[in-house]
Order: C-alpha cells, then sequence, then structure tokens
C-alpha cells in the first residue's frame, strides 16, 4: 500500500467492499447514487474526503487513514475533516500543505 503508483484509494474501497460481500446495488442505495458511480468510485484514484468519510461508515473501513498512509502520513479519522485527498499529480508542494492544514488540525 505504500506504493501510491500501483495503489489508489478506489481500488481500496474496491477491495474492501469484496471483503464485505455486500452487492453493489445495496452500496449504490446506501451512498444514494447508481449503480454505475459505484463502479466509478471502483476506478478513482482520488476521492473528496465527505465520500471517503461515507464509505468509511457504510464499509465499517478508515479509509482515511489508508489514504493518509499511502503518504506516508497519519490522522484521526473525522468526518467532519473537509479536504480532498488525491493520488494524482499530487506534488511536494501540495504535500506540504496537506501537512500545513494537518497540523492546524493537530492531525500531524
Amino acid at each position: 500500500m505504500a506504493n501510491n503508483d500501483k495503489v489508489h484509494i478506489g481500488q481500496l474501497v474496491k477491495t474492501v467492499f469484496d471483503e464485505r460481500e455486500m452487492t453493489v446495488s445495496e452500496l449504490a442505495r446506501q451512498l444514494n447514487c447508481e449503480r454505475t458511480n459505484v463502479y466509478t468510485i471502483f476506478r478513482r484514484r482520488t476521492i473528496d474526503v465527505e465520500l471517503l468519510a461515507q464509505l468509511s461508515e457504510i464499509l465499517d473501513h478508515n479509509f482515511l487513514d489508508d489514504a493518509m498512509r499511502l503518504y506516508g502520513l497519519t490522522a484521526t479519522f473525522s468526518p467532519k475533516l473537509n479536504i480532498s485527498i488525491g493520488l494524482d499529480n499530487f506534488t511536494p508542494e501540495k504535500m506540504e500543505r496537506l501537512k500545513e492544514m494537518l497540523s492546524e488540525l493537530k492531525l500531524l
């Protein structure tokens, strides 16, 4: 999971989803979206924190913590955390800004 060139957050969601033996229809219903949107989530390299928190609750798994580990950071899960974590084009400048934001929230 440490190499973000090979693993992305959508794949992590799909892996946990498969372990839960839930149907795509059931997840779509709980997310209040279409089934096609669920498949799109599985392909996403980035997921905003609000959706990540919703998926974490539904699938009973801390995806925010997983995403942070992809960057070698740690955080405490909070559905009120309002930042977006992306795996595409994550520059050193964006990493520094993320660290600043997490520091301000006392997550680092």
